[in-house]
């Protein structure tokens, strides 16, 4: 991402976290019924007990209390470009680790966590539509950090209706680039939100390519 986006992403949500304060109206990412179906699915990758997570563009760090809401307990980290963000979310969770970080200026060292997911995080339509290699490099990035999958979720193109200041993602074409990076790929479209997630697993032991 240049720095002419990162400016316009920081400046979105720090206005944003100044006009509603810190909650969900803050992250521009509906309400907290349709949230939570998001964050199930999200964890439906197989995060359990014990797993190591990382939190692409964390926000509040709200997946960590919707983890520990169901029983789940991780040991999570939460990075954000945003700082005002990660200080709200240091005074809510004092003992989480959580950083302010651009993954593709400092990423994390290649299978350092069992899990990374990444929600809500590249809706905001970008100038001259850049969201289409920024989210491909970001699943590189995320892919080579886990151990175990990566789960992202997107706005779909399959929709009644589009808000110009959102970008909306053809997920056949995501899904494509994804098997170029593992063959095992899962599509959930199936969950009532006009959007939907992409899991991508490590290849199978002796299943990768030479």
């Amino acid at each position: 991402m240049d720095e002419q986006d990162k400016i316009l992403i920081q400046e979105r949500y720090k206005e944003r976290l100044i006009k509603y304060g810190p909650g969900i109206k803050a992250l521009a990412s509906g309400i907290e019924s349709r949230r939570t179906v998001r964050f199930d699915i999200l964890a439906e990758i197989g995060i359990s007990e014990g797993s190591s997570v990382l939190d692409v563009g964390c926000g509040l760090a709200d997946f960590y209390a919707h983890l520990i809401g169901k029983g789940i307990n991780v040991h999570y980290t939460g990075v954000d470009i945003v700082p005002e963000l990660i200080d709200e979310a240091r005074i809510a969770y004092p003992a989480l680790d959580l950083r302010t970080l651009d993954l593709q200026d400092e990423p994390f060292p290649a299978k350092s966590y069992d899990y990374v997911v990444c929600s809500q995080v590249f809706n905001l339509r970008l100038e001259k539509e850049k969201n289409e290699a920024l989210v491909q490099d970001m699943l590189r990035v995320m892919f080579n950090i886990a151990r175990s999958g990566v789960a992202v979720d997107l706005l779909t193109s399959y929709v009644d209706f589009q808000q110009e200041h959102l970008y909306y993602y053809q997920p056949e074409k995501l899904f494509s680039f994804a098997k170029q990076l593992t063959r095992r790929v899962t599509l959930r479209h199936d969950y009532p939100l006009f959007e939907f997630c992409l899991y991508l697993y490590p290849d199978f032991e002796g299943w990768a390519p030479k």
